[in-house]
């Protein structure tokens, strides 16, 4: 009996307590993070300082392909982690397509452009198959 007791209480601690972050999360717009996909290219997103936002794109993983990037300014915009996921749901499918989700958070005040290219990266004179530019303004609060 104890034992279900000690189990009901520590479900009810967890239950509580991921209600009570997923309400922060809501009541601060900053802590919400911004889905963004292949559409970006070639535009110029404007975010306040530590705005988070993700990115995700298709990723010929099977094909030996991966995303390099590169950020113009570290000290306006950073990457905070990238993860993948099959597009399928199903890591079992074979030659399917992976995403790769990359997470950044604006840091400052200033512009940061941000290229991303697919290639292989072990044939660096082949041309990538595929390129996703796009620029960060960070703005003030009392601008927006």
């Amino acid at each position: 009996m104890k034992v279900i007791n000690c189990f009901a209480s520590i479900t009810v601690i967890l239950v509580f307590s991921c209600s009570k972050s997923s309400l922060q999360n809501e009541s601060n717009p900053d802590s919400t993070e911004i889905k963004l996909d292949s559409t970006i290219n070639g535009t110029t997103m404007t975010y306040h300082s530590g705005q988070r936002f993700s990115l995700e794109l298709d990723l010929n993983a099977d094909s030996g392909y991966q995303w390099d990037y590169t950020i113009s300014d570290t000290n306006v915009v950073r990457i905070d982690s990238t993860n993948y996921r099959p597009k399928s749901g199903n890591w079992n499918q074979v030659g399917g397509i992976t995403v790769e989700n990359f997470h950044f958070r604006t840091m400052r005040y200033g512009k940061s452009e941000i290229k991303l290219k697919q290639l292989r990266a072990w044939l660096p004179t082949v041309p990538p198959i595929d390129t996703v530019i796009f620029s960060v303004l960070v703005i003030n609060r009392e601008e927006g």
